[in-house]
């Protein structure tokens, strides 16, 4: 049982990340001092499960891709619309890039990530 649990805390772990959330009309703009404000976000991340969510955790979604070197928890891509989002984590710096692009408009968020223990999922309802 101990081994499990042992297993289970290399698999299932909270991130707490925190760092600089950069904003702006185009990629310049976000770079300027005005246009930054903190960042601090907390991923709940079961690599078993292959699933994660953020924040309050309400739902969680399929991670996109485990590497490994990174975790990718999200990559949605509209060439058409002109957006991309994607939060891509660094397994051996625990660097985080969350940047979500419409058109010329950004909003990044560069952070640094400590592993937690694992607070887990809501729920199921059925």
């Amino acid at each position: 049982m101990i081994l499990g649990t042992a297993i289970q805390g290399l698999m299932a772990f909270n991130l707490v990340c925190t760092g600089t959330t950069y904003i702006g009309a185009t990629k310049l703009d976000a770079l300027k001092k005005e246009n930054q404000l903190p960042y601090a976000e907390t991923f709940r991340i079961d690599l078993k499960q292959g699933r994660w969510c953020s924040g309050k955790c309400q739902t969680t979604s399929p991670i996109y891709n485990i590497g490994s070197t990174s975790i990718m928890l999200k990559l949605e891509q509209d060439k058409e619309a002109g957006t991309e989002s994607f939060i891509s984590i660094n397994r051996e710096d625990g660097k985080v890039l969350d940047r979500t692009t419409v058109d010329t408009m950004i909003l990044m968020n560069i952070g640094e990530c400590e592993r937690a223990p694992f607070t887990g999922f809501p729920a199921l309802k059925f």
